[in-house]
């Protein structure tokens, strides 16, 4: 069975676009000429691969489980030009990486710093992202590692999660706001407060969720939502409004005494934070060595110069 990239990469156009002749216009090919690639790739298959009609064109059951390689093997090719283009320039990598804004805030930066102390000339990408679109890439190969909690989620086959370090989550307040009592707080003694909460289907939006559900407290709908940290973080600093958040995230703000926290009765229940990867993918060196890094400074204590716990 002779597959060639080219008709792959046909296939995923005319899927995604729904049209042979949008995908034909996208890849700069004749119409023909797109219709005898993909004949000749479902000869090569021994099945018909996309249904045309009316609307367009979809993909068949055969036809959807060859996108779904077709999509792995075309990140590779990807990820191999990148890596030829950054071996010509001297420069290791890139290191792609998913995160979570905890990660990004605790975890990634002292482990960034240490890998380019090791290797100057590494090239590393990081985006912040959400659980799935993460367990995805990894699957797919657009990430290299993904850091973030772990086990709020089912597990998702082909991915090894490791566990790193934990959290708790505490209640934040500007400093000199009186809402917050010396003493741990429950969610119900908060009642009429003014919250400032994530409004995306995170895993900290659900973890908060289950805090509330923990508390006998349904969710509050007066509340002033936004998928930012640092816009939380940031209102509660100007305003009298209050939020959840992981200690970890607001340790440099509470040293610099922008905020104040206090602990929270259903908070109970230790966060973990890991790593994931892709299980059937070999790592790079850089990557195996950044893996070794997060596993050193995740458990190492914070340095009392940045902040406390």
């Amino acid at each position: 069975m002779n597959i060639e990239h080219r008709q792959l990469r046909h296939l995923l156009a005319i899927v995604r676009s729904g049209s042979f002749s949008l995908a034909a216009r996208e890849l700069r090919i004749s119409q023909p000429a797109l219709s005898a690639s993909i004949a000749q790739l479902e000869a090569n298959i021994g099945g018909k691969l996309l249904e045309r009609g009316r609307n367009g064109a979809v993909a068949t059951t055969l036809g959807a489980a060859m996108v779904r390689h077709a999509e792995i093997i075309d990140m590779q090719m990807r990820r191999a030009v990148e890596e030829a283009v950054h071996s010509r320039a001297d420069a290791q990598g890139p290191l792609n990486l998913a995160v979570t804004p905890v990660a990004a805030a605790h975890v990634l930066p002292r482990a960034i710093a240490a890998v380019k102390a090791e290797w100057p000339d590494a090239a590393i990408h990081i985006r912040e992202t959400v659980f799935a679109d993460a367990m995805q890439g990894l699957l797919q190969g657009s990430f290299d590692i993904s850091l973030g909690p772990i086990g709020v989620y089912p597990s998702w086959k082909g991915v090894i999660e490791e566990r790193l370090s934990s959290d708790t989550f505490c209640l934040i307040a500007r400093a000199g706001n009186d809402i917050l009592q010396k003493r741990s707080q429950s969610l119900r003694s908060l009642a009429d407060a003014q919250w400032v909460l994530p409004s995306d289907q995170s895993a900290y939006r659900h973890q908060l969720e289950a805090l509330f559900i923990v508390g006998g407290v349904p969710w509050p709908v007066r509340a002033v939502l936004t998928d930012s940290m640092v816009v939380i973080k940031t209102i509660v600093m100007h305003s009298d409004c209050i939020a959840i958040m992981p200690q970890q995230l607001v340790q440099l703000e509470i040293k610099a005494g922008a905020l104040q926290r206090n602990g929270l009765k259903e908070a109970g229940t230790v966060r973990a934070l890991g790593l994931a990867y892709a299980a059937d993918r070999s790592l790079t060196p850089l990557a195996q060595r950044f893996i070794d890094i997060l596993r050193q400074h995740a458990r190492a204590p914070i340095s009392n110069k940045s902040s406390r716990r």
